[in-house]
């Protein structure tokens, strides 16, 4: 599970709680108070880890699970990272990082299943059948080497939320005061999460990657084609990401 905050860190209790009991966890970041409405911390982890203070709390669910944890995704660590991994979870807003990732993941075949914390619940694979990750996002990245590409300044909220304004009414639902979503795009804010629809998205996760991932007896919806469900407008929607 690369990144562990709202959207990670439940996904990975609640793969736990099924039985996965090898799982590698990764995230730079410490708690700080913003995480509080959404993520598995108390007032009391506020300046610990994120992934020893999973690791803890998930040791306290299932002691025998086996669990590897990671505070960053290089070049130099990545193989070690993702040795005997067999399905990725990108849960991060980390555009060097996710590079990297997906392109290990790519070269050695392990899918790689993807989704956002946004009011829709859905999710993608990136395997060798489907697009790749940063023509998906269209990083204009592939001609960089990995070197480059960890000394780049790809920013999160500009690699990614272009993309998502594709989904239907996105804009409008963020836009409840005026201007709010193109601040957030342009980082003068923060993007906002709402604790239901991150633990939701969570959820559809667990059930993508034990059913489409591990067992192997669900179909997996390949980048970049998107089918998925509007939570506010109550309906089901499709359709290619361009």
């Amino acid at each position: 599970i690369m990144g562990v905050g709202g959207l990670g860190g439940t996904l990975t209790e609640q793969l736990v709680r099924v039985g996965c009991q090898n799982i590698v966890i990764c995230d730079k970041d410490i708690y700080d108070i913003t995480n509080l409405n959404r993520q598995l911390c108390t007032e009391n982890d506020i300046g610990s880890y994120k992934v020893d203070h999973l690791a803890r709390y998930l040791k306290n669910i299932d002691s025998s699970i086996s669990i590897q944890k990671f505070t960053s995704v290089s070049s130099d660590n990545i193989k070690k990272l993702l040795k005997n991994v067999k399905v990725v979870c990108l849960s991060l807003d980390d555009p060097i990082a996710s590079i990297l990732i997906a392109r290990f993941c790519k070269k050695n075949e392990i899918p790689m299943v993807e989704s956002w914390g946004i009011p829709y619940l859905w999710a993608w694979w990136f395997t060798k059948q489907s697009i790749d990750y940063e023509s998906c996002y269209q990083m204009n990245t592939k001609h960089l080497d990995t070197d480059e590409i960890e000394h780049s300044e790809l920013i999160g909220y500009k690699s990614f939320l272009p993309k998502l304004t594709q989904f239907p009414k996105l804009r409008d639902v963020y836009d409840r005061q005026e201007g709010y979503f193109e601040k957030m795009k342009n980082g003068e804010i923060p993007y906002r999460s709402f604790a239901p629809f991150v633990h939701l998205t969570a959820s559809y996760l667990a059930v993508e990657i034990v059913f489409a991932g591990l067992l192997n007896v669900k179909d997996k919806i390949l980048a970049p084609n998107i089918l998925g469900y509007d939570y506010i407008r109550m309906k089901e929607f499709r359709f290619q990401m361009k």
